[in-house]
Parts: C-alpha cells; structure tokens; sequence
C-alpha cells in the first residue's frame, strides 16, 4: 500500500511542477487503457489451468457473479435514491461496483493465503475483467448517443480478456519472449495508473477537494466498498459450509478498494474524474484498516458454521 502511496505522490509533485504537462493526462490514459492494462490482463491469466481444482473454479465463480451481480443492482438502486446526475452516476455504480482486484486485492491474498492461492484469485477475477469492459464501460457513457452497444465488445479490455481466456482454459502456451514482453509491459500498468491518479488529484483545486472530502457520496461509496457490501453479502454464504480459503479469497477481493481504472474511463468516457479519483484515494487509504478487519472477521466466525 505505501507503494501505491508514493507511486501517487510522484505523479501528484510531477504535475504541480510542471513536469507534466496537462496534456499527459489524456495521452497517460489512452497508453493505459490500450495498451499496458490489456497487456497486464493478458499475462495475469496465462497460467497453467488446473484440473484439481474443479470444485472450487466452480464455486468462485458463482461466488463473482452473485456478488457483483448483486452489487450492481444495488448500485443501480442506490444511484436513483440518491437522485445523482448524470456524470455522476455512472462514475458512482462502476465505485460500487469495481475494485482494485487485479493487483491490491491480489497482492493481499498471496498475504494472507500464500502463493498457492493465487490461481482460484485469479478465477474470481475472470467475472469481473469481463464485466468492467463492457458493463462498466456502458453504464459510465450511457448518456452519449454516439456509443453504440456493439462497440462495447470491440475495446482492447474486452479481447484482451478473451485472448487471455484462452490461454488460461486451453492447452497450451505462448512462446516465452512473446508472453515476456507482453508480460513486461503490464507491469507498468500499476506505476502508470497512479500517476495519472497523481495527475487527476493535482489538478483539483484546493477548494474542491475539500467539497469531495465533506461530500457524503465519497463515504458511501467507502463503506459500502470496502465493509458494507462484502459483509452483508458474504456472511449468508457462512451457512454453505465453504471452505474458509475460498471465502476469504472472494470477501478479501470483493472488498478491494475502488480501481484506479474508473479514473480512466471518467477521463476517456465522460464522467466527474473528481468524485473517481478522490475515491479512489480514500478507500485506498481505508482500505489498510478495512481489509485485516474483515479478514479477522470472518476467520472468526467461519469456525461456528464450518
């Protein structure tokens, strides 16, 4: 986490200097988007696909696909109640909706389970790559008529997810210089995209800053990110008797602060880059706190079910 902290303060200092121009945010954001995050997803599936643990594929799986499936109906529902407008909702269900999965969320379980865990992490995950790049994508530029629906299945993310689908299910592998390279630029997916949320922060005023600070929409987004959400989700799922390794992968995932990659389609797509990037920030900064709560949480209670 101090990683990610200091990766934020070079971007922030680099900004106000004038060491970035504020051109680069734009140019910063296409390089992540279309290049290096698809690079990062392809080479985070090309790993080798085990058999043995068929049942618990299965049951992460289903475990994504009712957390974020319930999440975004919350969101949706949440977004109308609060009576948002229209740069601001969308920004708000994809806060609600995803997290930073992919590197803190993943970093933190290798943690807390150990390496071996890292392969059915990365099976939880598959619902949500899918989902930011088309759903995520479609909610935040709802309101522009020049997207189309079919265009959604036509950006980088997407068949970067499929390519790596493939390579994840299939038997076989690619060359080693090739997934190297490709390996090699996803990796500056998370130095680069701190930056550029550097940027963001650096270029908003003093004055707005303290509005997102005291606006009520940044801590619901937090505690229902980071503890109302996953707590309230997950502890029904205490009754199936699940193995405690599975649980804490989806709960320590699900409650993963917001992803940095929201900043990026508020840039790209139309939306209040503000609200995205002061959230991601504060649940960043919470999130230190948040996730060994409820990593100790549920160790606890799993035993009475189990």
């Amino acid at each position: 986490m101090l990683e990610l902290y200091f990766m934020f303060a070079v971007g922030f200092l680099a900004y106000r200097i004038g060491w970035l121009a504020p051109i680069s945010k734009s140019v910063l954001t296409n390089l992540l988007l279309y290049v290096t995050l698809p690079c990062l997803i392809v080479s985070s599936l090309h790993i080798p696909f085990d058999k043995s643990l068929g049942e618990g594929i299965a049951v992460l799986i289903l475990l994504s696909v009712y957390f974020l499936g319930s999440t975004a109906y919350m969101a949706k529902w949440s977004a109308k109640r609060l009576n948002l407008g229209q740069d601001t909702t969308g920004v708000f269900q994809n806060l609600l909706l995803f997290g930073n999965q992919g590197f803190i969320g993943i970093a933190v379980v290798s943690q807390l389970l150990g390496s071996g865990s890292l392969f059915l992490a990365v099976v939880f995950n598959l619902v949500y790559f899918i989902l930011i790049w088309t759903y995520g994508i479609w909610v935040m530029c709802r309101g522009d008529s020049t997207i189309r629906l079919t265009s959604l299945w036509k950006n980088p993310g997407l068949m970067a997810t499929l390519v790596g689908l493939c390579l994840f299910f299939l038997p076989f592998s690619l060359p080693s210089p090739l997934i190297q390279s490709v390996s090699r630029i996803g990796e500056m997916t998370v130095p680069l995209s701190m930056l550029v949320i550097g940027c963001f922060a650096a270029s908003i005023p003093l004055r707005e800053v303290r509005h997102y600070l005291t606006s009520k929409i940044v801590w619901i987004v937090t505690l229902s990110r980071l503890l109302v959400l996953p707590v309230c989700l997950f502890l029904p799922i205490l009754f199936l008797q699940i193995p405690f390794e599975w649980l804490a992968i989806a709960v320590l995932l699900s409650a993963s602060p917001c992803a940095p990659t929201i900043s990026l389609f508020a840039e790209k797509y139309g939306g209040d880059t503000n609200l995205a990037t002061i959230s991601v920030l504060v649940t960043t900064l919470a999130a230190s706190g948040t996730l060994p709560l409820l990593f100790w949480l549920f160790a606890w209670l799993h035993p009475m079910f189990f």
